[in-house]
């Protein structure tokens, strides 16, 4: 009897360790996009004071990552709540399109984008949906 509940408790451990395990190599892949677009987002920003009128999205932006891989936040700067809706749509659009560009495999999650401005949420928009909702 004591046999069987070792094995039982020794099968449990190893599945325990494989679990961690792997949520620690995706909390790593996850960290390593986040860096790569903080990295991307910087450049874009500096094309943008370099050059106006390519990458000016990247003005309105102070940072973009993945909350998780169904999530992505999109923290923007002061003037961004006064635009229009159809500006901050193009804007957060644009700013969508450079995680795509970093995360190759996201088609398979379907994610939901937040727009902050500092803590609060002014607009979201989740998979289901066409369009932002914007407060």
């Amino acid at each position: 009897m004591h046999k069987k509940l070792f094995i039982i408790l020794l099968v449990l451990t190893f599945s325990l360790i494989l679990t961690i395990g792997n949520a620690n190599a995706k909390q790593r892949s996850l960290r390593r996009i986040n860096q790569q677009l903080t990295d991307n987002l910087e450049e874009h920003q500096e094309y943008a004071d370099n050059d106006p009128g390519n990458y000016d999205y990247a003005k309105y932006i102070q940072k973009i990552y993945y909350r998780d891989r169904k999530t992505i936040i999109i923290q923007v700067k002061s003037g961004f709540q006064e635009m229009t809706k159809n500006d901050k749509t193009s804007i957060s659009n644009q700013a969508a399109a450079l995680t795509r560009s970093v995360q190759s495999n996201n088609d398979k999650y379907q994610v939901t984008i937040k727009v902050k401005r500092n803590k609060k949420v002014i607009g979201l928009k989740k998979p289901n949906q066409k369009n932002y909702q914007w407060k």
